[in-house]
């Protein structure tokens, strides 16, 4: 949670010194918030931004050990309806997590979602539909993305979900499943 004119006045000196020993350097900052909103004081400096994936956490972070609070929360659904009117979809994802960043890819900033993915306890039919949802608006985006992480308890393999009938690849336990969804986009 830092504010905006401090992040700005630090990745500004980190651009310097970048740019002072390699002017072609590819930079990339990430937003704001855990790297959920753009940073537009960056807008002038010629770096890349990177945003993340996680929304909304009660979906990604499910029992996760370092959330406080997510072991009480109910079993995710995809789409998920927290309250009456509070319900998040691909709808919701597109207008609150890709329109902000259009905005800043309109100004010449490039784009790329630099961590997603969904913890372990997620049912495994909720990551699917969830993750389905993220790619397709990221590759209509233009949007390229990177898992958190691809071996683990978020991953492809070995991510000992009890849910998933697993395939053996290379004394690996492979979600054959979430292997062809990513590389479907």
């Amino acid at each position: 949670a830092i504010p905006e004119d401090a992040y700005v006045r630090v990745v500004k000196r980190l651009v310097e010194a970048i740019r002072a020993e390699d002017p072609d350097r590819l930079i990339v900052a990430d937003g704001l918030r855990w790297g959920r909103d753009p940073v537009h004081g960056l807008v002038d400096l010629g770096i890349a931004q990177s945003t993340r994936g996680y929304d909304p956490i009660q979906v990604s972070h499910y029992k996760a050990s370092w959330m406080r609070g997510s072991d009480t929360w109910p079993e995710p659904t995809w789409p998920l309806k927290q309250r009456e009117n509070d319900v998040w979809d691909k709808e919701r994802l597109h207008k609150e997590r890709i329109e902000p960043w259009k905005a800043l890819e309109k100004v010449g900033v490039g784009v790329h979602v630099g961590e997603w993915g969904a913890f372990q306890h997620t049912p495994h039919t909720v990551v699917l539909a969830w993750m389905r949802d993220n790619l397709e608006l990221w590759k209509a985006a233009g949007w390229g993305w990177a898992m958190w992480n691809f071996r683990g308890s978020f991953g492809i393999l070995d991510s000992n979900r009890t849910d998933v009938t697993y395939e053996e690849f290379r004394g690996h336990k492979l979600d054959r499943e979430m292997l062809e969804l990513v590389k479907a986009y």
